[in-house]
């Protein structure tokens, strides 16, 4: 997600890695991939903070898909995108084994940093984590693994790409060894789904304000391909590898009954309803079935080849006594949108420092610091009441507000200065 440095007119992408200059070329940046990027992070950052108050937006309680929903997704759909990309400048294996093994470990150490619960940002003022209950696999850490095995697959499926001239089949000869994979995969994955035998299984209450604080329930399963909550194959298996005390504390389907008044009533009706019909593989996030990973990839494959259309699109028209660089500039001109995506287009070239400070609420936190008298009378608080609540007389439209014009399009302008700047965070 951090960018490279290189040029305004670049072609490069987050996942690009970097390599000293004198070996090679400077990177170049993909419009589209980098609005793509903002755009997702700009998401992010929207369903996290105003989904508390908009829960019509926030992840679906359990089966279907709502606006959160479509977000992991989308990053793991631009790191597909990057990756190709990234690792054609490397023609060496070892050299691209290695930056790909280095990128991983700095994603999983940044996600247990910031999502294993070592910070507390932003209304905690602590930080530290129990090694007992730390979060081992976070949203950071599930794409660092994801990062590491599609690229293994390309770098050494490289040679058989490099051999095979296009055709119009080409897209499953020359990618046979990703096809081959992502069918084992599947294939593991169902038979586990829907085979494997999940017995009954045990937890500890820990909420000293619940009458059951200490007290050690049971799970009755003993069953097969069951998708609820309870006694669903991913969670049991979780429980065994990981072990109860490192899942997530707080899924959606937790907050379910709110999430489902909301549902009922808001404009994905008929999205909805559509997903319920899905009996046998409905769409659900949390197990990642094979319909969400569709759908979902589908409409990420949707959006970025809209935004690719849009930057593109120009390219055909000859300028006279205007550069190629030029040519790509005057794209978005042509539709008139250039001030419309700019904002994401920043976020997207600095999309870790982004996510660091505004998605897991770093920046938030340390303003949050420096409070008058009370923990809840800071800037921060006396922004969201004064300018954006009371103006509005309404804390949903409020909070709504502050997202995108005090978060979002704040981050946005930081990130355009520091592109100009020449500054960007790498991984």
């Amino acid at each position: 997600m951090a960018e490279m440095k290189g040029e305004q007119h670049s072609l490069n992408v987050s996942e690009v890695l970097p390599v000293s200059d004198t070996k090679l070329p400077k990177p170049k940046r993909v419009a589209s991939l980098d609005i793509f990027r903002g755009l997702t992070v700009a998401l992010m950052i929207l369903v996290d903070d105003a989904g508390g108050k908009w829960p019509m937006i926030g992840h679906a309680p359990w089966n279907g898909c709502n606006l959160a929903d479509f977000v992991m997704p989308f990053f793991l759909f631009i790191v597909g995108m990057a990756i190709p990309l990234a690792l054609k400048r490397i023609p060496n294996r070892l050299v691209a084994v290695k930056k790909v093994l280095v990128r991983t470990l700095k994603l999983l150490f940044w996600g247990l940093l910031l999502q294993g619960g070592f910070s507390h940002a932003p209304d905690n003022l602590t930080y530290g984590v129990d090694m007992k209950q730390i979060r081992w696999c976070g949203i950071l850490q599930r794409i660092a693994l994801a990062y590491l095995v599609v690229a293994l697959v390309e770098i050494f499926s490289r040679s058989a790409q490099d051999r095979d001239p296009p055709t119009q089949i080409s897209i499953l000869k020359l990618y046979y060894w990703h096809w081959l994979v992502g069918a084992c995969i599947l294939a593991v994955y169902l038979a586990l789904l829907y085979g494997m035998y999940v017995p009954d299984w045990q937890f500890t209450v820990h909420n000293p304000d619940s009458i059951y604080n200490g007290t050690t329930l049971t799970v009755t399963c003993g069953v097969r391909g069951k998708l609820d909550p309870p006694c669903n194959v991913v969670g049991y298996i979780d429980r065994e590898v990981l072990g109860i005390n490192h899942m997530y504390k707080r899924p959606a389907w937790r907050r379910s009954e709110l999430n489902i008044c909301y549902s009922l009533h808001n404009y994905w009706i008929a999205f909805w309803t559509c997903t319920r019909t899905l009996t046998a593989i409905p769409l659900n996030k949390q197990l990642y079935t094979l319909s969400y990973v569709c759908v979902t990839s589908g409409a990420a494959a949707l959006v970025f080849s809209a935004f690719y259309i849009v930057f593109r699109c120009a390219s055909v028209i000859n300028v006279p006594h205007f550069s190629s660089e030029t040519d790509l500039e005057l794209q978005v001109d042509i539709w008139g949108l250039t001030l419309l995506f700019l904002p994401l287009k920043w976020i997207g070239m600095n999309a870790m420092l982004v996510y660091v400070m505004a998605a897991e609420g770093i920046f938030a936190g340390f303003i949050n610091g420096w409070y008058y008298d009370d923990p809840h009378n800071t800037l921060t608080y006396w922004i969201q009441k004064h300018v954006f609540i009371n103006v509005w007389h309404s804390k949903r439209v409020g909070i709504l507000l502050y997202v995108i014009f005090a978060e979002i399009l704040f981050w946005a302008l930081v990130a355009g200065i520091l592109h100009r700047l020449g500054i960007y965070w790498k991984l």
